[in-house]
């Protein structure tokens, strides 16, 4: 039933109750840090800060699946983008093997000077 002031073309119907949802921030992000505990990510869009979001890291062609918490999300100054926050709050073995291979990758701090 619509009210009459509604304008939509499609009916709505009222849900009760919480439903699982799943949201994809749109394929590949940019990582600008990264530790055992968590990353810093530039996304195309805004993730809700405190959802709980899946993370795929895909090192030597093997996927690899934590599950990460937004901390924070914050517009990217350069671009049309958003700074996201993760804390990792579940990783498999697979998944912090392929971290730690990554910091033993990247040059520290002090082989870029």
């Amino acid at each position: 039933m619509r009210a009459p002031a509604d304008r939509r073309s499609n009916v709505r119907f009222e849900v009760f109750g919480a439903f699982w949802g799943t949201l994809d921030a749109g394929g590949a992000v940019r990582v600008l840090d990264l530790t055992p505990h968590g990353a810093l990510i530039e996304a195309r869009q805004a993730l809700a800060v405190e959802s709980v979001q899946p993370v795929c890291l895909i090192l030597d062609g093997q996927p690899a699946v934590a599950q990460a918490r937004v901390i924070y999300v914050r517009p990217a100054t350069t671009k049309n983008c958003f700074l996201v926050g993760l804390e990792f709050i579940s990783t498999s073995m697979l998944f912090t093997e392929a971290v730690e291979r990554l910091l033993h990758l990247s040059p520290s701090p002090s082989e870029l000077s």
